[in-house]
């Protein structure tokens, strides 16, 4: 059964407010919920997220220098809320070993689609929280993410994708999830660095979901361990990953679309056009 959604999200015209919660580790007790906003219950949520709160091998975070900092997506079934998870390095277990916490945002999909707010600007909020509440629990205020200036007008989803993959990746992606809403893609991001491969994300996300309105992806900004890779529709990689036969490898440098285009979804293809071209006719949010 679905969760209860969250009834927050409200704006004032200047921020918009949305639940969230923080698991990590904890000592003496380890991984589990760590803080809460106020009346969420966060285990409603927790079928979405069982099996991968902190889906990357701790290999990732062997040392001090190691930074860890990447996205998650998960739209719920009613399709009127995502979880937006940041997952970053923990405190240290008892035995010295690196953790992960994953610090989560319930997002309502009516105010990004709006433009209101971007993805980037939530995922800015939540690692700003985390910069300055690094011990926090049992409760934590709402989330605070600033609501685009109406001065600058509507927001164009996918401005500036051209800088991160071809025309001819976009489409192909597109077309492979028109296709088969189901499907499973990697797209490969080489000699990227993991802020541009969060960006990447971020762009695609909108620009698919909210500008050409095809189905939410269950998504991830780097390639995660392999028994958490198929929960996942969408993954953003500098490398391939070992997977099995109903994951496609895309390139974002691809040079020909490698699919035939679908019929009667014409209107999709020029809004890719468009956005890509950086034309006057990129998609508005609505």
């Amino acid at each position: 059964m679905a969760p209860a959604e969250s009834d927050r999200g409200a704006t004032d015209g200047d921020v918009v407010e949305f639940d969230h919660w923080i698991y990590g580790v904890v000592p003496g007790v380890g991984y589990t919920t760590k803080a809460v906003s106020h009346g969420l219950d966060a285990g409603l949520y927790d079928p979405y997220l069982r099996g991968h709160y902190t889906p990357i091998r701790a290999a990732a975070a062997q040392t001090a220098e190691d930074e860890v900092d990447l996205h998650m997506i998960h739209p719920l079934r009613t399709g009127r809320e995502l979880l937006l998870s940041r997952i970053s390095r923990g405190i240290p277990d008892e035995a010295g070993r690196p953790t992960f916490t994953n610090h989560t945002v319930i997002a309502r999909t009516d105010v990004l689609r709006s433009g209101e707010i971007t993805l980037e600007a939530v995922y800015r909020s939540v690692k700003e929280f985390d910069r300055k509440a690094a011990d926090v629990g049992p409760e934590v205020p709402l989330l605070k993410v600033p609501a685009r200036p109406e001065a600058e007008g509507p927001w164009r989803f996918g401005n500036g994708i051209h800088k991160h993959l071809t025309f001819p990746a976009i489409e192909s992606l597109a077309t492979r999830i028109m296709t088969d809403p189901n499907s499973r893609t990697l797209l490969l991001c080489r000699n990227t660095t993991a802020e541009a491969r969060k960006a990447t994300l971020n762009l695609v996300y909108e620009l698919l979901a909210w500008g050409c309105g095809l189905p939410l992806m269950t998504a991830i900004s780097e390639a995660p361990r392999s028994s958490a890779l198929n929960f996942f529709n969408f993954v953003v990689a500098p490398r391939g990953v070992r997977a099995d036969s109903t994951w496609a490898i895309l390139e974002s440098a691809l040079s020909e679309s490698v699919l035939p285009r679908v019929l009667d979804r014409d209107e999709v293809y020029r809004v890719l056009t468009a956005t890509v071209r950086q034309s006057a006719d990129l998609p508005l949010a609505r």
